[in-house]
Formats: C-alpha cells, structure tokens, sequence
C-alpha cells in the first residue's frame, strides 16, 4: 500500500520572506524622513517627539534605532547611499564626466531637501586627517572617492580644468550645496532650481576655458 500523499509545501509551510516586510521599510523611510526634518529644527528633539511627528509610537522608533545618533547615522548613511547609485547610474550610462557630475549635483541638491539634517550639519562632509574629528559614515566616504574619480577622469580627458586639485570639487560640491540649501530655504528659493544653479556655478569654474 503506498503511503498518503504529502501536501504541497506551500499548504503547510508559510514562504520564507525575503528582508523586511514592506510595512517595515516604509516605517523606516517615514522614521527617517520625520527625523531628518524634526533634527534639523531642533538637534535636541526627543525620540518621543519624533515617533509623535511621525504617527508612530515609541516603540516602533526604538526598535529600529536606539537612540538620536543612530538616527542621525542611518540619515546620512540613506542619503549618501542615494547619491551613490546616482554615481553608478551616471557611469554604466557611459556619461561624460561633466555631464555625470551636473546630474549628481542636482540629485544631490534634491536629496539634502529630502533629508533636512543634511543643510545644518557638516558630519556628512569629508574632514581633514584628524584624530579628534568623527570620521563621515562610509556611505559618505565612498561617494566623495567617486566624485574624486570622475575629476580625475575628467581632467586627464581635458574636460576640466588641470590646473585645479581634483580634491577641491567634491569639497565644493558639499560645502556649496550645504550653504545653499540651508539659506535657501530661508530665502523660499524655488527647490527645483537649487540643483541646476549649484551645477552651473561650479561647473563652469571647472571647465576648461577657450584660449
């Protein structure tokens, strides 16, 4: 006699998730995005205060980060992350350097607006060597490395400028948007064009000049 049929796996076995639920990372997204704008109008916001702004209870807020500097990391290790796959989006696009570089000026004009934390604090940029200065997430680190390759690549193809260190651009590029867009936004400047504005007056001080 053969034995009974086993029921199909599925009956029985719910499927196995693959990372966090949907919910999850909305939470997180709303977490982040209500953190980045209560810190930046008050650094000394409670966690409580956050989780009120957001809708959600405390709870949810803690079990995703444990305090108001974890909060902080997670926002500019978000934001950084964005604007490296805005890099790697502009080199398999086989971009020029300076046309990759205008686009990830702009994107990363809209990503400060997106995360407000990022117009009133300097941690996200990149610091001098110094043992008593926090080093920037790695996120951060990677972005400007890549920023830094593109000038490079753009100057040995003598489309910027060479007689300028290829380190003074990514400096640039964060220290112009952070003023920016942090008086900006006192200014009621039209969002969109921050982006754009930046780009231009930065781009066209690093192109190479007609003889």
């Amino acid at each position: 006699m053969s034995s009974p049929a086993r029921p199909p796996a599925s009956a029985s076995t719910p499927p196995r998730r693959r990372g966090p639920r949907s919910d999850a990372r909305a939470n997180d997204a709303l977490i982040l995005s209500t953190a980045a704008r209560v810190l930046a109008e008050d650094p000394n916001a409670t966690m409580q205060r956050i989780a009120d702004e957001a809708g959600l209870v405390r709870m949810t807020v803690y079990r995703r980060f444990r305090n108001r500097q974890a909060l902080r990391l997670a926002i500019f290790e978000t934001a950084a992350a964005e604007a490296q796959q805005v890099i790697a989006d502009a080199s398999e696009s086989d971009l020029d350097p300076v046309t990759a570089l205008r686009a990830l000026i702009i994107e990363m004009a809209a990503i400060i607006q997106r995360y407000p934390l990022l117009a009133v604090t300097s941690e996200w940029q990149p610091r001098p060597a110094d043992s008593h200065r926090p080093s920037p997430p790695p996120a951060s680190r990677r972005m400007h490395q890549a920023v830094f390759a593109l000038v490079k690549r753009g100057q040995q193809e003598g489309l910027l400028r060479r007689d300028l260190p290829p380190e003074l651009l990514p400096q640039a590029i964060t220290g112009t948007l952070h003023v920016v867009t942090r008086f900006a936004r006192t200014l009621r400047t039209d969002p969109a064009a921050i982006g754009p504005q930046v780009a231009d007056l930065l781009l066209d001080g690093f192109t190479t000049r007609a003889s």
